[in-house]
């Protein structure tokens, strides 16, 4: 399904408590998040991203070992818990998109180069990925459309490609991108309907930009205001589409003097919305309402969610009970279900806790 998404029936604001109080309907008591585990979760290393696409189709991909030998690690959720799955070749994912339980792709690198898996509905197979610099984002629609961002150095301007899956291999998508451009962010809904946000630069300025396939064309899609200077510039992290005329885009300050924010997208005109305590997010996901759950940065022991109404953010936190430093990464929702799904990774002294919490 589409990245990051947060069923908005599952979601309720505890406003006061700092909690993240979830409820599957107003009449039921409120319930807190729990720990799912399974032995696809049990290694010391992290855990990265997640995605569901039907209601038993959901992997979740981390990474164990070192830079030059990395262990690939695939969990999938049976019905009931996180089942370890062996990858064809050792890499390190840096994403995980799934439209359904025969269609899925994961997408990363290793030293010898980029790296694509696809599920076919039996197992995962190595397919082709054009050496484009480092894939760092894949998104699915129900219906199997899928596309893939990469890059050489997206956070500098760097040259940056936008993939298309054919069926049986990622190929050139063709998007016509102003000069100096880095793709940094895609959401699919369908394959009439796909948005790609990132950067472009004229030599002395760096603007946002966006883009929007309705099936027949490219569409771009200014962005105002100015994110830096070449090599000293912000970046549009995660876009996220709850409508045409609902766009949200996650803008991350990095270097550049500019806030940590999320930009609305009304279908006409733009609204910058800077975060709490000028936070940046490493996540976006809707909510389900029309508004956004964004990730943020944590350095305590338990994770943490900030949620925008559309009108205004409350901060939350998740479930208790992990030790050391945790970190949530991606969420994501599991269709027909209230549930919601998050994943990330407790670090400590003597390594790291990979882990899943669930509502629902």
């Amino acid at each position: 399904m589409g990245r990051n998404a947060v069923p908005a029936a599952a979601l309720a604001i505890a406003c006061g408590a700092g909690t993240l109080a979830l409820a599957t309907a107003p009449a039921q008591a409120a319930a807190g998040w729990k720990n799912v585990g399974g032995a696809g979760l049990n290694y010391n290393g992290s855990l990265d991203r997640v995605d569901f696409g039907a209601k038993d189709a959901g992997w979740a991909v981390g990474a164990a070992g070192s830079f030059f030998s990395p262990q690939t690690k695939i969990a999938k959720w049976t019905g009931s818990t996180w089942a370890a799955q062996a990858a064809p070749v050792g890499f390190t994912p840096t994403d995980v998109a799934v439209a359904s339980a025969g269609k899925a792709w994961i997408v990363g690198y290793n030293l010898g180069g980029t790296v694509g898996l696809y599920w076919n509905g039996a197992k995962w197979a190595k397919v082709a990925y054009p050496l484009v610099g480092l894939p760092s984002q894949v998104a699915a629609a129900p219906d199997g459309t899928a596309y893939s961002v990469a890059g050489v150095d997206a956070t500098a301007g760097g040259l940056s490609a936008v993939l298309r899956w054919t069926g049986t291999a990622w190929t050139d998508a063709k998007v016509p991108l102003p000069a100096s451009s880095a793709i940094t962010a895609v959401d699919v809904k369908s394959k009439s309907d796909v948005w790609l946000a990132g950067t472009t630069s004229n030599g002395t300025s760096v603007t946002g930009l966006v883009m929007h396939y309705d099936g027949k064309a490219w569409k771009r899609i200014a962005v105002p205001g100015s994110l830096g200077v070449p090599a000293y510039q912000g970046t549009l992290y995660k876009i996220v589409e709850n409508s045409p005329t609902n766009v949200y885009v996650l803008r991350v300050r990095q270097n550049a003097q500019v806030t940590n924010a999320i930009l609305h997208y009304d279908g006409t005109s733009w609204k910058t919305v800077n975060t709490p305590l000028n936070t940046a997010g490493i996540g976006l996901s809707a909510d389900g309402k029309g508004g956004v759950v964004m990730l943020p940065v944590t350095t305590g022991g338990r994770t943490q969610y900030m949620h925008y109404n559309g009108t205004s953010w409350t901060t939350l936190n998740g479930a208790a009970g992990r030790t050391g430093t945790v970190q949530a990464s991606d969420a994501d929702a599991r269709p027909g279900t209230t549930a919601i799904v998050s994943a990330g990774t407790a670090t400590q002294p003597n390594g790291k806790v990979p882990f899943i919490e669930y509502y629902g």
